[in-house]
Parts: structure tokens; sequence; C-alpha cells
């Protein structure tokens, strides 16, 4: 049995980009600690404003940020 989980890239999309956390909050206009808890894995509860805010500031669609990924379930 496949099992999906939800996953979000900020952090690779940080490091492809040379950015920094603090960076990405100056520019989404978003707390710091927000864009901290984007990059947990757990991160589990996300705005969809907070959302198209980093997209914006991206300049990415959304399907690069958060992926869906399947794993079999043994």
């Amino acid at each position: 049995m496949t099992k999906t989980i939800v996953r979000i890239r900020l952090s690779e999309i940080l490091k492809e980009r040379c950015m920094t956390r603090q960076q990405l909050a100056l520019l989404t206009g978003l707390r710091p600690s927000t864009v901290s808890d984007l990059c947990k894995p757990t991160a589990s509860r996300i705005y969809l404003s907070t959302i198209a805010a980093v997209c914006d500031a991206l300049d990415i669609a959304i399907d690069e940020l958060i992926v869906s990924e399947g794993i079999e379930n043994n």
C-alpha cells in the first residue's frame, strides 16, 4: 500500500538560491520564525497567504514549493 506525504521544499529552494531565511523574511514581510517553521519537515499548518507570499517573493509556482510523494507502507 502506498501512502502519500506532502512536503514543503522551502529549505532546498533557499539553498539552491544561496538565500538565507532572514533574507526571505525581509522579502516577504513574514516573521523570521514563520519562515523557519516552513523550513522544518514537521510543518503541517500553513496559511494560504503565507504560501502566496513565499511563491511571489521567490517567483515560483506553488507546485515547485509543495510536492506530494508516495511512499510504500510495508
